[in-house]
């Protein structure tokens, strides 16, 4: 069970960060800048996950973030990672599965998005 994944882009940095915020908001998160250039992509209520856990159902809260690197070839590297933990913590191992299942769901839809703008180089599972 992969915690990142890394997805190497072709072209310009600034639309390969555009194509994932706009794929990101299209799953239902809502995107904001986030230190060290990096975005942070939320979804759901914290107040319900708080004090349903996963009873929250769709607005169990979902955090991904996503880092920008650039590799040695000068290909913007766009990593999307998730804490288990804290899918554990707010629900337990359903909350962890719940988290899991949204976190697989998203890479694969950045994965998709990315291959059809013709960008995506390559992408690995860490």
């Amino acid at each position: 069970m992969a915690s990142s994944h890394d997805f190497f882009l072709h072209g310009d940095h600034a639309e390969g960060r555009q194509i994932i915020a706009s794929t990101l908001t299209a799953q239902g998160f809502e995107v904001t800048p986030a230190p060290n250039n990096s975005l942070l992509a939320k979804r759901g209520s914290a107040t319900l996950t708080a004090l349903f856990g996963v009873l929250a159902g769709s607005k169990f809260q979902i955090t991904f973030s996503i880092d920008f690197m650039v590799d040695n070839a000068g290909r913007l590297v766009a990593r999307i990672n998730r804490n288990m933990a804290s899918g554990a913590l707010k629900g337990g191992a359903v909350g962890a599965s719940k988290t899991n299942r949204a976190f697989e769901t998203t890479s694969n839809a950045l994965a998709s998005a990315l291959s059809a703008s013709g960008i995506l180089a390559n992408a690995l599972s860490n």
